[in-house]
Protein backbone atom coordinates (compact mmCIF):
# COMPACT_ATOMS: atom_id res chain seq x y z
CA UNK A 1 0.00 0.00 0.00
CA UNK A 2 2.86 2.37 0.86
CA UNK A 3 4.52 1.59 -2.49
CA UNK A 4 1.28 2.41 -4.34
CA UNK A 5 0.94 5.67 -2.41
CA UNK A 6 4.54 6.65 -3.19
CA UNK A 7 4.02 5.86 -6.87
CA UNK A 8 0.81 7.93 -6.92
CA UNK A 9 2.54 10.89 -5.26
CA UNK A 10 5.38 10.68 -7.78
CA UNK A 11 2.92 10.79 -10.66
CA UNK A 12 1.17 13.77 -9.09
CA UNK A 13 4.50 15.56 -8.80
CA UNK A 14 5.34 14.82 -12.44
CA UNK A 15 1.96 16.11 -13.60
CA UNK A 16 2.51 19.25 -11.52
CA UNK A 17 5.90 19.87 -13.14
CA UNK A 18 4.46 19.27 -16.61
CA UNK A 19 1.56 21.61 -15.86
CA UNK A 20 3.95 24.39 -14.84
CA UNK A 21 6.01 23.88 -17.99
CA UNK A 22 2.83 24.00 -20.07
CA UNK A 23 1.69 27.21 -18.36
CA UNK A 24 5.06 28.84 -19.06
CA UNK A 25 4.92 27.79 -22.71
CA UNK A 26 1.35 29.07 -23.08
CA UNK A 27 2.29 32.38 -21.43
CA UNK A 28 5.22 32.70 -23.84
CA UNK A 29 2.90 32.18 -26.80
CA UNK A 30 0.44 34.78 -25.49
CA UNK A 31 3.31 37.23 -24.89
CA UNK A 32 4.50 36.81 -28.49
CA UNK A 33 0.92 37.31 -29.72
CA UNK A 34 0.69 40.52 -27.71
CA UNK A 35 4.01 41.83 -29.08
CA UNK A 36 2.95 41.19 -32.69
CA UNK A 37 -0.57 42.55 -32.14
CA UNK A 38 0.79 45.85 -30.80
CA UNK A 39 3.89 46.09 -32.98
CA UNK A 40 2.65 48.80 -35.33
CA UNK A 41 4.49 52.12 -35.23
CA UNK A 42 3.33 55.30 -37.04
CA UNK A 43 4.74 55.73 -40.53
CA UNK A 44 7.43 58.41 -40.33
CA UNK A 45 7.33 59.03 -44.11
CA UNK A 46 3.81 60.44 -43.97
CA UNK A 47 2.95 63.99 -44.97
CA UNK A 48 1.94 66.20 -42.05
CA UNK A 49 2.07 69.65 -43.70
CA UNK A 50 1.41 70.92 -47.22
CA UNK A 51 4.97 72.23 -47.40
CA UNK A 52 6.27 68.70 -46.81
CA UNK A 53 4.14 67.62 -49.76
CA UNK A 54 5.85 70.20 -51.97
CA UNK A 55 9.31 69.28 -50.65
CA UNK A 56 9.00 65.55 -51.36
CA UNK A 57 7.72 66.15 -54.89
CA UNK A 58 10.50 66.54 -57.39
CA UNK A 59 7.96 67.32 -60.05
CA UNK A 60 9.55 67.41 -63.52
CA UNK A 61 7.46 69.08 -66.15
CA UNK A 62 7.48 67.68 -69.66
CA UNK A 63 6.92 71.25 -70.79
CA UNK A 64 8.91 73.66 -68.63
CA UNK A 65 7.06 76.65 -70.03
CA UNK A 66 3.86 75.54 -68.35
CA UNK A 67 3.19 76.33 -64.73
CA UNK A 68 2.42 73.52 -62.30
CA UNK A 69 -1.20 73.56 -61.14
CA UNK A 70 -1.54 72.59 -57.47
CA UNK A 71 -4.92 71.11 -56.61
CA UNK A 72 -5.65 70.72 -52.85
CA UNK A 73 -7.44 67.39 -52.54
CA UNK A 74 -9.20 65.92 -49.50
CA UNK A 75 -10.79 62.58 -48.67
CA UNK A 76 -13.38 61.65 -46.05
CA UNK A 77 -14.38 57.98 -45.86
CA UNK A 78 -17.79 56.91 -44.61
CA UNK A 79 -17.68 53.16 -45.26
CA UNK A 80 -15.03 50.53 -45.82
CA UNK A 81 -15.64 46.84 -46.31
CA UNK A 82 -13.54 43.88 -47.44
CA UNK A 83 -15.53 42.38 -50.32
CA UNK A 84 -12.94 39.62 -50.65
CA UNK A 85 -9.41 38.97 -49.43
CA UNK A 86 -8.03 41.44 -51.98
CA UNK A 87 -10.97 43.70 -52.90
CA UNK A 88 -12.09 46.60 -50.69
CA UNK A 89 -15.26 48.63 -51.12
CA UNK A 90 -14.81 52.28 -50.11
CA UNK A 91 -17.28 55.16 -50.17
CA UNK A 92 -17.19 58.72 -48.89
CA UNK A 93 -16.63 62.30 -49.97
CA UNK A 94 -13.71 63.85 -51.84
CA UNK A 95 -13.13 67.49 -52.60
CA UNK A 96 -10.83 69.60 -54.73
CA UNK A 97 -10.15 73.33 -54.85
CA UNK A 98 -9.45 74.91 -58.23
CA UNK A 99 -9.31 78.42 -59.72
CA UNK A 100 -12.70 79.81 -60.72
CA UNK A 101 -11.81 79.81 -64.41
CA UNK A 102 -11.46 76.01 -64.33
CA UNK A 103 -14.95 74.78 -65.15
CA UNK A 104 -15.16 71.11 -64.25
CA UNK A 105 -17.97 68.55 -64.21
CA UNK A 106 -16.18 65.60 -62.59
CA UNK A 107 -13.35 65.01 -60.09
CA UNK A 108 -9.95 65.79 -61.54
CA UNK A 109 -8.59 62.50 -60.30
CA UNK A 110 -9.07 58.76 -60.53
CA UNK A 111 -8.12 55.65 -58.57
CA UNK A 112 -5.98 53.41 -60.84
CA UNK A 113 -6.60 50.29 -58.74
CA UNK A 114 -10.38 50.46 -59.05
CA UNK A 115 -12.16 47.37 -60.37
CA UNK A 116 -15.68 46.52 -61.56
CA UNK A 117 -15.98 49.59 -63.77
CA UNK A 118 -15.28 53.21 -63.04
CA UNK A 119 -15.63 55.23 -59.88
CA UNK A 120 -19.21 56.35 -59.20
CA UNK A 121 -19.24 60.02 -58.23
CA UNK A 122 -21.85 62.74 -57.81
CA UNK A 123 -21.45 66.45 -57.07
CA UNK A 124 -22.56 67.20 -53.51
CA UNK A 125 -21.56 70.83 -53.12
CA UNK A 126 -19.81 73.73 -54.82
CA UNK A 127 -18.46 76.59 -52.73
CA UNK A 128 -16.87 79.75 -54.18
CA UNK A 129 -14.37 81.64 -52.02
CA UNK A 130 -12.72 84.55 -53.80
CA UNK A 131 -10.78 83.29 -56.80
CA UNK A 132 -11.13 79.63 -55.80
CA UNK A 133 -13.97 77.11 -56.02
CA UNK A 134 -14.21 73.98 -53.92
CA UNK A 135 -16.06 71.04 -55.44
CA UNK A 136 -17.25 68.23 -53.19
CA UNK A 137 -18.10 64.82 -54.66
CA UNK A 138 -19.57 61.72 -53.11
CA UNK A 139 -17.94 58.57 -54.45
CA UNK A 140 -17.87 54.81 -54.15
CA UNK A 141 -15.27 52.48 -55.55
CA UNK A 142 -13.88 48.95 -55.21
CA UNK A 143 -10.10 48.80 -55.22
CA UNK A 144 -7.93 45.70 -55.51
CA UNK A 145 -4.71 45.50 -53.52
CA UNK A 146 -2.06 42.83 -52.76
CA UNK A 147 -2.54 42.28 -49.03
CA UNK A 148 -0.24 40.01 -47.01
CA UNK A 149 -2.10 37.50 -44.83
CA UNK A 150 0.89 35.44 -43.71
CA UNK A 151 0.43 36.52 -40.06
CA UNK A 152 -3.36 35.93 -39.96
CA UNK A 153 -5.09 36.37 -37.50
CA UNK A 154 -2.47 38.77 -36.07
CA UNK A 155 -2.20 40.85 -39.21
CA UNK A 156 -2.27 44.58 -39.89
CA UNK A 157 -3.57 45.88 -43.19
CA UNK A 158 -2.85 49.19 -44.90
CA UNK A 159 -5.71 50.01 -47.26
CA UNK A 160 -4.77 52.84 -49.56
CA UNK A 161 -6.40 55.01 -52.16
CA UNK A 162 -3.85 55.72 -54.88
CA UNK A 163 -4.91 59.09 -56.30
CA UNK A 164 -3.76 60.28 -59.72
CA UNK A 165 -4.78 63.34 -61.78
CA UNK A 166 -7.05 62.63 -64.74
CA UNK A 167 -4.85 64.39 -67.27
CA UNK A 168 -1.22 63.27 -67.13
CA UNK A 169 -0.26 65.51 -70.06
CA UNK A 170 -0.58 68.65 -67.91
CA UNK A 171 1.55 69.72 -64.96
CA UNK A 172 -0.79 68.89 -62.08
CA UNK A 173 0.27 68.25 -58.49
CA UNK A 174 -2.36 66.85 -56.15
CA UNK A 175 -1.72 68.25 -52.69
CA UNK A 176 -3.37 66.72 -49.60
CA UNK A 177 -5.75 69.30 -48.14
CA UNK A 178 -4.42 68.84 -44.60
CA UNK A 179 -5.84 72.13 -43.37
CA UNK A 180 -9.33 70.62 -43.63
CA UNK A 181 -8.63 68.20 -40.75
CA UNK A 182 -8.25 69.01 -37.03
CA UNK A 183 -4.89 67.23 -36.74
CA UNK A 184 -2.68 65.24 -39.10
CA UNK A 185 0.24 64.46 -36.79
CA UNK A 186 1.95 61.06 -36.55
CA UNK A 187 -0.42 58.41 -35.23
CA UNK A 188 -3.56 60.52 -35.69
CA UNK A 189 -6.76 59.16 -37.20
CA UNK A 190 -8.44 61.60 -39.57
CA UNK A 191 -10.40 61.55 -42.81
CA UNK A 192 -12.80 58.79 -41.72
CA UNK A 193 -16.23 58.87 -40.14
CA UNK A 194 -16.04 58.00 -36.43
CA UNK A 195 -19.35 56.15 -36.85
CA UNK A 196 -17.93 53.89 -39.55
CA UNK A 197 -18.64 50.20 -38.91
CA UNK A 198 -15.43 48.25 -39.47
CA UNK A 199 -16.54 44.88 -38.13
CA UNK A 200 -13.47 42.82 -37.34
CA UNK A 201 -11.05 45.76 -37.62
CA UNK A 202 -9.86 48.78 -35.66
CA UNK A 203 -7.98 51.79 -37.07
CA UNK A 204 -4.36 52.39 -36.01
CA UNK A 205 -3.89 55.59 -37.97
CA UNK A 206 -4.58 57.33 -41.27
CA UNK A 207 -2.16 59.45 -43.28
CA UNK A 208 -1.26 60.90 -46.65
CA UNK A 209 2.03 60.13 -48.36
CA UNK A 210 3.64 60.05 -51.77
CA UNK A 211 5.02 56.90 -53.33
CA UNK A 212 7.39 56.85 -56.25
CA UNK A 213 6.15 54.80 -59.20
CA UNK A 214 8.60 53.90 -61.93
CA UNK A 215 6.62 53.51 -65.15
CA UNK A 216 7.99 51.14 -67.78
CA UNK A 217 6.59 53.21 -70.64
CA UNK A 218 6.67 56.82 -71.80
CA UNK A 219 2.97 56.74 -72.77
CA UNK A 220 4.03 58.08 -76.15
CA UNK A 221 5.06 61.55 -74.99
CA UNK A 222 7.06 61.49 -71.72
CA UNK A 223 10.78 62.08 -71.52
CA UNK A 224 12.98 59.53 -69.79
CA UNK A 225 13.23 61.77 -66.73
CA UNK A 226 9.46 61.67 -66.27
CA UNK A 227 9.11 57.90 -65.95
CA UNK A 228 9.31 58.25 -62.17
CA UNK A 229 6.26 59.98 -60.76
CA UNK A 230 5.25 60.82 -57.19
CA UNK A 231 1.71 59.59 -56.57
CA UNK A 232 -0.55 60.73 -53.75
CA UNK A 233 -1.87 58.00 -51.44
CA UNK A 234 -4.41 58.16 -48.64
CA UNK A 235 -3.70 55.29 -46.25
CA UNK A 236 -5.88 53.62 -43.60
CA UNK A 237 -3.94 51.30 -41.28
CA UNK A 238 -6.18 48.59 -39.86
CA UNK A 239 -5.57 46.07 -37.10
CA UNK A 240 -7.59 42.88 -36.90
CA UNK A 241 -9.47 42.39 -33.63
CA UNK A 242 -7.57 39.49 -32.13
CA UNK A 243 -10.26 38.48 -29.61
CA UNK A 244 -12.79 37.90 -32.42
CA UNK A 245 -10.31 35.86 -34.42
CA UNK A 246 -9.28 33.92 -31.32
CA UNK A 247 -12.87 32.87 -30.62
CA UNK A 248 -13.59 31.97 -34.25
CA UNK A 249 -10.36 30.11 -35.04
CA UNK A 250 -8.38 29.15 -31.96
CA UNK A 251 -11.06 28.19 -29.43
CA UNK A 252 -12.38 25.30 -31.60
CA UNK A 253 -8.81 24.04 -32.11
CA UNK A 254 -8.09 24.31 -28.38
CA UNK A 255 -11.25 22.29 -27.73
CA UNK A 256 -10.11 19.60 -30.17
CA UNK A 257 -6.69 19.51 -28.46
CA UNK A 258 -8.36 19.01 -25.05
CA UNK A 259 -10.56 16.20 -26.44
CA UNK A 260 -7.50 14.50 -27.91
CA UNK A 261 -5.88 14.65 -24.49
CA UNK A 262 -9.02 13.14 -22.96
CA UNK A 263 -8.73 10.22 -25.40
CA UNK A 264 -5.06 9.85 -24.47
CA UNK A 265 -5.93 9.75 -20.75
CA UNK A 266 -7.84 6.51 -21.38
CA UNK A 267 -4.75 4.79 -22.75
CA UNK A 268 -3.50 1.89 -20.66
CA UNK A 269 -1.05 -0.89 -21.39
CA UNK A 270 -3.35 -3.08 -19.31
CA UNK A 271 -6.19 -4.29 -21.55
CA UNK A 272 -8.45 -4.98 -18.59
CA UNK A 273 -8.11 -1.46 -17.21
CA UNK A 274 -8.61 0.07 -20.67
CA UNK A 275 -11.77 -1.98 -21.05
CA UNK A 276 -13.02 -0.82 -17.63
CA UNK A 277 -12.50 2.78 -18.80
CA UNK A 278 -14.74 2.06 -21.79
CA UNK A 279 -11.79 2.48 -24.15
CA UNK A 280 -11.06 0.36 -27.17
CA UNK A 281 -8.86 0.85 -30.17
CA UNK A 282 -11.78 1.31 -32.55
CA UNK A 283 -13.62 3.66 -30.19
CA UNK A 284 -10.55 5.86 -29.99
CA UNK A 285 -10.05 5.88 -33.76
CA UNK A 286 -13.74 6.67 -34.27
CA UNK A 287 -13.57 9.64 -31.90
CA UNK A 288 -10.39 10.95 -33.53
CA UNK A 289 -11.96 10.56 -36.99
CA UNK A 290 -14.88 12.76 -35.91
CA UNK A 291 -12.47 15.38 -34.57
CA UNK A 292 -10.43 15.13 -37.77
CA UNK A 293 -13.42 16.09 -39.93
CA UNK A 294 -14.16 19.07 -37.66
CA UNK A 295 -10.58 20.31 -38.06
CA UNK A 296 -10.58 19.70 -41.82
CA UNK A 297 -13.81 21.67 -42.34
CA UNK A 298 -12.41 24.57 -40.33
CA UNK A 299 -9.12 24.41 -42.24
CA UNK A 300 -10.89 24.39 -45.62
CA UNK A 301 -12.92 27.44 -44.55
CA UNK A 302 -9.70 29.36 -43.75
CA UNK A 303 -8.00 28.25 -46.98
CA UNK A 304 -11.08 29.33 -48.98
CA UNK A 305 -10.75 32.87 -47.60
CA UNK A 306 -7.12 33.16 -48.77
CA UNK A 307 -6.85 30.88 -51.82
CA UNK A 308 -3.77 32.54 -53.32
CA UNK A 309 -1.68 32.81 -50.15
CA UNK A 310 1.16 30.54 -49.13
CA UNK A 311 0.86 28.75 -45.80
CA UNK A 312 -0.42 31.32 -43.28
CA UNK A 313 0.21 31.36 -39.53
CA UNK A 314 -3.13 29.89 -38.42
CA UNK A 315 -2.67 26.90 -40.74
CA UNK A 316 0.32 25.67 -38.76
CA UNK A 317 -2.09 25.02 -35.87
CA UNK A 318 -4.09 22.70 -38.11
CA UNK A 319 -0.93 20.88 -39.19
CA UNK A 320 0.09 20.41 -35.56
CA UNK A 321 -3.36 18.97 -34.76
CA UNK A 322 -3.15 16.60 -37.74
CA UNK A 323 0.20 15.33 -36.50
CA UNK A 324 -1.17 14.96 -32.95
CA UNK A 325 -4.12 12.92 -34.22
CA UNK A 326 -1.89 10.67 -36.30
CA UNK A 327 0.44 10.23 -33.32
CA UNK A 328 -2.40 9.18 -31.00
CA UNK A 329 -3.88 6.78 -33.59
CA UNK A 330 -0.46 5.20 -34.10
CA UNK A 331 -0.01 4.87 -30.33
CA UNK A 332 -3.39 3.13 -30.02
CA UNK A 333 -2.21 0.49 -32.50
CA UNK A 334 1.11 -0.27 -30.84
CA UNK A 335 0.28 0.15 -27.14
CA UNK A 336 -0.39 -3.58 -26.63
CA UNK A 337 2.71 -4.75 -28.43
CA UNK A 338 5.05 -6.96 -26.49
CA UNK A 339 8.66 -6.08 -25.95
CA UNK A 340 10.89 -4.13 -23.54
CA UNK A 341 10.66 -0.87 -25.59
CA UNK A 342 6.86 -0.87 -25.75
CA UNK A 343 6.61 -1.81 -22.09
CA UNK A 344 8.68 1.25 -21.12
CA UNK A 345 6.79 3.64 -23.41
CA UNK A 346 3.36 2.46 -22.28
CA UNK A 347 4.30 1.71 -18.66
CA UNK A 348 2.18 3.11 -15.83
CA UNK A 349 -0.89 3.55 -18.07
CA UNK A 350 1.08 5.27 -20.86
CA UNK A 351 2.38 7.89 -18.42
CA UNK A 352 5.14 9.11 -20.75
CA UNK A 353 2.65 9.86 -23.53
CA UNK A 354 0.28 11.65 -21.17
CA UNK A 355 3.04 13.74 -19.59
CA UNK A 356 4.56 14.75 -22.94
CA UNK A 357 1.32 15.71 -24.73
CA UNK A 358 0.90 19.34 -23.67
CA UNK A 359 4.61 20.28 -23.49
CA UNK A 360 5.23 18.87 -26.98
CA UNK A 361 2.08 20.45 -28.43
CA UNK A 362 2.73 23.88 -26.89
CA UNK A 363 6.44 23.76 -27.74
CA UNK A 364 5.53 23.15 -31.39
CA UNK A 365 3.14 26.14 -31.34
CA UNK A 366 5.70 28.30 -29.54
CA UNK A 367 8.45 27.48 -32.03
CA UNK A 368 6.09 28.00 -34.98
CA UNK A 369 4.95 31.37 -33.62
CA UNK A 370 8.51 32.57 -33.23
CA UNK A 371 9.64 31.38 -36.67
CA UNK A 372 6.62 32.73 -38.56
CA UNK A 373 5.94 36.02 -36.77
CA UNK A 374 9.44 37.16 -35.78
Amino acid sequence: MKLIGTKYNKQQFLFLIVSLISVVLFATIVAMWNIVDNAYQPNTEQITTEQEARDVNTFTAHNASKKTLEIPTGIYLQSLNFVSAYDVYISGTLWQTLPNEKKIHAPQLYFPEQVHGTMNSALRYKVIKGDLTTYGWSFEVIVRQPFDYSAYPLDHKTVWLRILPNDITTNVLLLPDLSSFPSTALGDVFGIDDQMVLGNWTVNETYFDYKRNNYTTDFGFMSTTMHQQSELHFNIVLKRKFVNSFIVNLVPMLTVAVLLFAILLNFSHCKTKASDNGFSKMNGIGAISALFFIVVISHVDVRTQFPFEDLIYIEYFYLILYISMAWIVLASFVQYREGPLWSKIFANDSLILKLSYWPVLLSAICLTTYCVLF
